[in-house]
């Protein structure tokens, strides 16, 4: 049986500059600002936002209207404590190399359009995509219930995340 190939990212910053905004969790919101020696609603103020997302839930994001403002020199400035949506990306996508490369044709830079063809996804650390879907669901939960950000309930909702994310680890 073949086995899923892996990417190396060649750090062109292209995908850091396709899209208007990249989710942000809870936790990433924490992280990010500890980072950034920032308070979380300095952080969240200064570069996030709340979005109705295509899946058609509300969601907090990283801003990007002309690129991620944490990409410096096609690298990622927060790398050390970058959002799990980006520590995850491309292999979260789950869709076979083929259609990466169909979908990333027009970044000529991409990595991705140098790896053989495959009908398999790309090797992905699964533990890692497990935990971004309880970040992605405990984000959305918080925003089901409120409006916007608020740095107090967010304490409680991002403890609640470090709790399930404790659990997941034990089970």
């Amino acid at each position: 049986m073949a086995e899923p190939l892996r990417f190396k990212c060649k750090c062109c910053g292209l995908c850091c500059k396709r899209d208007p905004y990249y989710g942000v969790s809870l936790l990433d919101v924490e992280k990010i600002s500890e980072g950034l020696s920032l308070s979380p609603s300095e952080f969240f103020n200064r570069f996030c936002g709340v979005v109705l997302t295509p899946g058609g839930y509300r969601y907090s994001v990283i801003l990007a209207s002309e690129g991620c403002p944490f990409l410096r020199d096609s690298l990622c400035s927060i790398h050390a404590f970058k959002p799990i949506g980006c520590r995850v990306f491309p292999e979260s996508s789950m869709l076979p190399v083929n259609d990466l490369k169909r979908i990333v044709r027009a970044i000529e830079s991409c990595a991705i359009l140098e790896l053989p063809d495959s009908e398999l996804p790309l090797a992905a650390d699964y533990k890692m995509i497990a935990e971004r879907d309880l970040h992605f669901k405990h984000t959305k939960a918080y925003f089901d219930e409120h409006e916007d950000f608020d740095e107090p309930s967010w304490s409680v909702a991002v403890n609640e995340l470090k709790k399930a994310l404790t659990l997941k680890e034990k089970a």
